[in-house]
């Protein structure tokens, strides 16, 4: 395939060097990875697995010599380091829960940095499961980090002269720029940027992007379904905004229907955690399939007898960091699940999922002990009465609570048959406490919000 004719148009630091640009220190390393992963994408699927295993292998070993936590897990599975680079090796390594990441008893870190990794940070997530982990990271994962952006950019969108709005949490110096920000800058003039901290009211992001005007929106999808609600409460046209960047929360077909569906700009989803950077991204093709970013992570989607899914079997999704050498990051648990996908029609060569479908939170129990995604249905409950966000906590194994933001009070007659319209998507009789909510409905300690949520 051809190169990404953009990639030609990069600016260096250097004075006086327009064309070919120069770049110094860390510039340099991120502009070549840049034009590393515009090849490496297009390699064939089994080259790219035999690259990924060569350097699991390395880093393996890195941590058999230097990790007696990780040795003693070799061990114990009857494998050595070497193994791992092995195919099929890896699969043979029992998973790594976040209760073991979170082990203090023996920290599974360690001190000794390879040349060229300092510094390392310190990754602290949200702790929305209940069981926040802490991961220590490379200068090397940064550097990655920052060319996975610089992918995500590249696929969504065309033209990097738009003009680019972030809606997120953690945001620091909110408000207008004249560019988009790192890595983009570093290398492009691009169109400016707008940066909007989750917490600000609905209606105030909706006018701050009716001012802005962006041609690209990256947003949670929570806030992305809150925006549209309230732009249609207030008959405000979107029709500015030609994508929405949806990253941080799972994607519901329902939100992909409601956006798209109303011709409201392409819906182009970013799969990525906090302690392993970015997973997947959609293909640019418009193919739907999302591509795992396999320069720099191993994702597996695997079955409860934890054999490799087929395409279109559903599995949990376990996670190898290929480049953290200071936090051994092998087969972790993440503990999200996602539907294995096939080769992709645009031809390149990283390994496809095809949906991603939540974490284990998410899904319902039933008194039978059984378990599956709820599938609610937004369009069936704006056709029963009127509802602007909705939430799902299952409190008991009986009883779900289901929080409602409404345009005025519901009727008897509403909540009888929203209460019936849910026995029926849930398949079971659950006892439905509705609760009543003003303005939005609470989100995380994050900023993110998640439509079910299991408190079992």
């Amino acid at each position: 395939m051809t190169p990404d004719p953009r990639l030609g148009l990069m600016r260096g630091d250097i004075a006086g060097s327009r064309w070919p640009p120069l770049f110094s220190s860390r510039a340099a390393s991120l502009a070549a990875l840049l034009h590393q992963l515009d090849a490496s994408q297009w390699l064939p699927a089994d080259a790219i697995a035999a690259r990924q295993r060569g350097q699991l292998g390395m880093v393996a070993d890195h941590f058999a010599r230097h990790s007696p936590r990780f040795a003693r897990r070799l061990a114990e599975a009857g494998l050595d380091a070497a193994a791992l680079a092995r195919p099929d090796g890896l699969a043979a390594l029992p998973l790594l829960t976040r209760r073991m990441v979170q082990s203090t008893s023996e920290p599974i870190h360690i001190d000794q940095v390879l040349p060229g990794h300092q510094p390392v940070r310190t990754v602290n997530t949200s702790g929305s499961t209940g069981e926040p982990v802490i991961v220590r990271r490379t200068a090397v994962n940064q550097l990655h980090w920052l060319a996975m952006t610089m992918r995500y950019h590249l696929w969504a969108e065309p033209d990097l002269t738009g003009r680019l709005a972030a809606i997120r949490a953690n945001m620091v110096d909110c408000g207008e720029d004249k560019d988009w920000g790192v890595p983009a800058n570093l290398f492009f003039d691009t169109g400016p940027g707008l940066r909007i901290d989750i917490r600000t009211d609905i209606r105030a992001q909706l006018e701050m992007l009716q001012r802005f005007r962006p041609s690209s929106v990256m947003i949670y999808p929570s806030n992305l379904a809150a925006l549209i609600d309230e732009a249609d409460a207030r008959g405000v046209d979107l029709g500015f905004v030609a994508r929405w960047r949806t990253l941080g929360e799972t994607l519901s077909p329902d939100l992909i229907e409601r956006v798209e569906g109303r011709e409201q700009g392409r819906v182009f989803d970013c799969y990525s955690s906090e302690e392993m950077g970015y997973l997947a991204l959609q293909c640019p093709s418009g193919s739907g399939l999302y591509h795992v970013m396999a320069e720099t992570v191993i994702v597996e989607i695997v079955d409860e007898a934890g054999r490799a899914c087929a395409p279109g079997e559903r599995g949990r999704v376990l996670v190898t960091d290929l480049h953290n050498h200071v936090t051994p990051m092998i087969r972790y648990d993440i503990r999200d699940h996602a539907e294995a996908g096939g080769a992709c029609p645009c031809g390149r060569g990283l390994p496809t999922m095809r949906r991603i479908l939540g974490r284990e939170r998410n899904m319902i129990v039933k008194p039978d002990g059984s378990r599956h995604w709820p599938l609610t249905g937004y369009k069936q409950f704006r056709e029963i009465a009127p509802i602007r966000q909705y939430q799902f906590r299952q409190h008991e194994i009986d009883r779900i609570e289901v929080r409602l933001v409404t345009e005025r009070p519901l009727t008897g007659d509403e909540e009888a048959a929203l209460v019936a319209h849910l026995h029926w998507k849930l398949q079971h009789p659950f006892r439905i406490a509705l609760t009543y909510f003003e303005g939005t409905l609470p989100v995380g300690r994050n900023g993110k919000f998640e439509e079910f949520l299991s408190l079992l």
